[in-house]
């Protein structure tokens, strides 16, 4: 084990990447710095912070009940932004090493992750500082033990939700929609889920012979993701069970040759890492409207913009900021083709209307809070559709940046330019500048009619702004063609 963790240690040193990004990965090293000097600052003065917000509250268990949210919104970070650790195990085979040891190297190597280090640093200064100084010796051990354990048992199950839970989405947004409910009913008041998990942990710390029960769930978590590894080790007994349905969405050949270029881009979507994993990150997003659709901001007609711009693009707008990259890959096939550079417009057009569509329809019930929702995210919806699709697509031709689909999506800026930033002024400017003026003349509430009005206008004439999108795309074609061929 101590030299396989030795070999990928000088594979990293001695990768190219390191050398032709040194600059940058210099300063990435002093923004980390920087945030892990921040987290333990945090957690060095969390009581005084939780004094000031929990008042009256014991600190030890105000503390305890924020470990309840961390771990639970811990899980789903992980899911979706967390890399498993892997290793080509192609030249050991040949020599004597046991096929046990190359399936504990990647969940041992998982746990120096630096998700895991966050709550580390979170946590220690905190116990140092507040639960040593006020707790009994068996107390403080059995209380970091659980934690920890916690903190392991979230790292190794995260294996088995990437191994088992991948490939079945539904099983996925069924545990996030749990996981989701929990927190909303807590906060509620529903039901306390914090103080119930506060009083768990607590009642684990009185005594020492409890701290085998959280050992021997992290322990168990551990052995779940090795069976799930030894279970999908053997690629040949895997190639046999498996078929390939490649009749996914064949309903879409029906619409002729823009039917199947967006028939392509979902499946693109679908079967590759970095936009898969936007999508999954889109839809945390929708679950926004919880956090922001409160009765002190129901009044403020700029937040219920805001947020309605953006659950009604969850996933368009930031899939469309690289919009021609995603197929930087494949893009040579489509200009060596006779493919109709127009139908290839009205494809991404329509896929962005599609996903904006299904987005509105998630987040309409969100209306049952206040009606104003339901016309302001309606009047969105028809603004997106109508013009931040051709905004999108029309500068993403200045974007020639090649992306890597199997990369992930976490702190992965492969494709990101000045573009993407630029794109925000245009998107959300004319709507801010039209509720602004409104309320300049004391009219705020009736805001929303024109932006909704001018979105209708161009979805109607939207022939006439594709034909635009079209012309500049095929003076630009080429070059993000050679764009796209550098690595």
């Amino acid at each position: 084990m101590y030299n396989l963790l030795i070999h990928q240690w000088k594979e990293k040193v001695r990768s190219p990447f390191w050398q032709k990004n040194i600059w940058l990965n210099i300063l990435l090293g002093i923004l980390g710095i920087y945030l892990l000097m921040n987290i333990i600052i945090i957690g060095f003065f969390a009581d005084v912070i939780l004094k000031k917000i929990f008042a009256g509250i014991n600190i030890v268990d105000a503390f305890t009940g924020i470990l309840f949210y961390y771990f639970a919104f811990d899980l789903i970070i992980r899911f979706l932004v967390q890399k498993l650790p892997t290793l080509s195990i192609q030249p050991y085979l040949t020599l004597p090493i046991k096929k046990s040891t190359l399936l504990h190297y990647p969940l041992l190597k998982s746990v120096s992750c630096f998700i895991n280090l966050i709550p580390v640093l979170l946590i220690v200064p905190f116990f140092i500082k507040v639960i040593c100084s006020t707790s009994t010796p068996s107390f403080c051990l059995v209380w970091i033990i659980t934690v920890f354990s916690l903190i392991a048992t979230n790292n190794f199950l995260n294996f088995s939700l990437k191994k088992y839970f991948s490939e079945r989405p539904i099983l996925i947004l069924t545990l996030f929609a749990i996981i989701g409910m929990l927190i909303y009913l807590d906060i509620t008041k529903i039901i306390s889920c914090s103080r119930y998990f506060t009083e768990a942990l607590l009642y684990l710390a009185q005594s020492i012979w409890f701290v085998a029960i959280p050992i021997s769930i992290s322990v168990l978590s551990y052995y779940i993701g090795y069976y799930l590894l030894k279970k999908n080790a053997y690629i040949e007994d895997r190639q046999i069970k498996e078929r390939i349905n490649s009749n996914g969405f064949s309903f879409l050949s029906r619409y002729g040759e823009v039917g199947l270029l967006m028939r392509t881009e979902i499946k693109m979507i679908l079967r590759n890492k970095r936009p898969k994993s936007m999508l999954y990150v889109s839809l945390m997003i929708l679950a926004y409207g919880f956090i922001f659709y409160k009765d002190k901001n129901l009044d403020n007609y700029l937040i219920l913009f805001f947020i309605g711009f953006f659950l009604t693009s969850a996933f368009a707008i930031t899939y469309s900021q690289l919009s021609y990259s995603w197929e930087s890959s494949f893009f040579d096939s489509y200009l060596a083709n006779k493919i109709s550079p127009y139908n290839y417009i009205k494809s991404k057009y329509l896929l962005f209307a599609v996903a904006s569509f299904i987005s509105y329809i998630v987040t309409l019930p969100y209306a049952f809070i206040s009606a104003k929702i339901a016309y302001i995210n309606t009047a969105m919806l028809l603004y997106n559709i109508g013009i931040s699709s051709i905004i999108m697509l029309f500068l993403c031709t200045y974007n020639s940046t090649r992306i890597d689909l199997g990369r992930s999506q976490f702190m992965n800026y492969q494709g990101t330019g000045f573009i993407q930033y630029l794109s925000v002024i245009p998107l959300f400017g004319f709507p801010l500048f039209v509720h602004l003026l409104f309320k300049h003349f004391d009219l705020s509430q009736f805001s929303f009619y024109p932006i909704g009005f001018i979105g209708f206008i161009a979805i109607v004439f939207n022939k006439y702004l594709l034909k635009m999108v079209t012309n500049q795309f095929i003076r630009k074609r080429y070059k993000m063609a050679l764009g796209f061929r550098q690595y």
